[in-house]
């Protein structure tokens, strides 16, 4: 997944325009290595998946970047780039297979050919 930042985030030098967060490449072990940093350094979400520190977290690693660069993005691409991930997160595949079958559908065409 990309996200086209409205506020350019600096890292390592550069300007960074689109974040480029592979969720769909992350295991549970790496939901598990946030959760475990986070209790380590005494922050403890309560409910992980609506805790914007921990999905930042999430964010961060799924795009390789520490985690203090994309603190500092802007409000609007931090709200973003945590509703997107707590959205991974939390959709079932049935949500996102009900979503597309609530698209309108075309009449079907039958020919007597």
């Amino acid at each position: 997944m990309k996200i086209k930042l409205k506020k350019a985030i600096t890292h390592k030098g550069q300007e960074i325009y689109t974040l480029d967060m592979p969720l769909e490449e992350l295991t549970g072990n790496d939901l598990i290595e946030v959760e475990k940093q986070l209790m380590q350094s005494g922050e403890v979400p309560i409910v992980t998946d609506f805790n914007r520190i921990y999905l930042i977290n999430i964010a961060a690693k799924a795009a390789h970047i520490p985690v203090e660069i994309l603190k500092f993005a802007g409000a609007k691409d931090f709200t973003r780039i945590t509703n997107e991930v707590r959205n991974f997160l939390t959709l079932s595949d049935s949500d996102e297979d009900d979503q597309a079958d609530n698209q309108p559908k075309l009449p079907e065409v039958y020919s007597d050919e």
